[in-house]
């Protein structure tokens, strides 16, 4: 297995620190800030380990930055058990300060009617790499040395990565997702996966329509919402189709689709961000 991607798994296994808390590490200690990406996947297994089963949705609204150098400690809050329908709150802390604060909901499916948006035809799963357009964008050195730390979860953007590029394109983008390794059957490592993955993709369409790109402007993650229709498998290619319907204020909207190769609408995602000149 990539040894990144262990290094993820490792940080899903959290430690009880009280009966209503969790404690967790980080993947790359050495990295200034917490990548949001992997503290939702946190929430999730958190979650998880005080309620059981799996979530159908999470809220979650980034308060501040953290440091990858210390634990984070996820407080688990019941707020309602209903007969069909749960609903928890998780809280991130380090230094006794918030960082993320997230609502997780969980229903069992029952009957009802069912239909959903048709997946876009796109082709085969291929395209540029998340760390290739990265070593364009950053140039020579540092973009190679950046693009050498391969990400957990490879991500191929389809019409490319347009984050790192200042072409003006429509507000859509299309890109294809899996683990950089087999994963354990358990449907929550596979939820946690897709979190952490949905945090590098959500902000693409948003840059699209502008003339401007990372590393010339900072994104950073407002708020993040996720909704699961249905179990899949993040070490098998999902495709993730996104589109920003609107940015302005200094904010951009992101919303995705995730799907598996057979046209299953496994997922659907909404992620606002800051957007500021560096």
């Amino acid at each position: 297995m990539y040894f990144a991607l262990e290094e993820l798994l490792r940080c899903l296994d959290l430690v009880p620190v009280s009966t209503d808390a969790w404690e967790g590490k980080s993947p790359n200690p050495d990295v200034p800030h917490l990548f949001g990406g992997q503290v939702l996947a946190q929430v999730l297994a958190a979650a998880h380990r005080s309620f059981g089963g799996l979530a159908h949705s999470l809220h979650a609204c980034f308060l501040q930055r953290g440091t990858s150098a210390q634990p984070i400690r996820f407080v688990v809050r019941s707020l309602r058990a209903g007969r069909s329908v749960r609903t928890g709150s998780v809280t991130a802390i380090q230094d006794d300060e918030a960082l993320l604060h997230a609502i997780v909901s969980y229903h069992r499916d029952e009957a009802g009617p069912s239909h959903q948006i048709s997946m876009d035809d796109v082709g085969l799963p291929e395209g540029e790499a998340y760390e290739d357009g990265i070593a364009r964008a950053m140039g020579r050195v540092l973009g190679d040395a950046l693009a050498r730390r391969r990400l957990p979860v490879e991500i191929r953007g389809v019409d490319g990565i347009g984050l790192f590029r200042d072409e003006i394109a429509p507000p859509k983008a299309r890109c294809w997702m899996r683990s950089r390794g087999p994963l354990p059957d358990d449907p929550l490592v596979h939820q946690c996966l897709f979190a952490y993955a949905s945090d590098y993709a959500m902000m693409m369409p948003v840059l699209n329509p502008h003339p401007v790109s990372i590393p010339a402007l900072r994104t950073t993650s407002l708020d993040h919402a996720i909704w699961f229709h249905r179990d899949f498998r993040m070490d098998d290619w999902v495709l993730f189709e996104l589109d920003s319907p609107v940015s302005r204020g200094g904010r951009g909207l992101g919303r995705g689709l995730l799907y598996t190769q057979d046209g299953g609408l496994v997922a659907s995602c909404v992620q606002e961000g800051l957007l500021r000149s560096t």
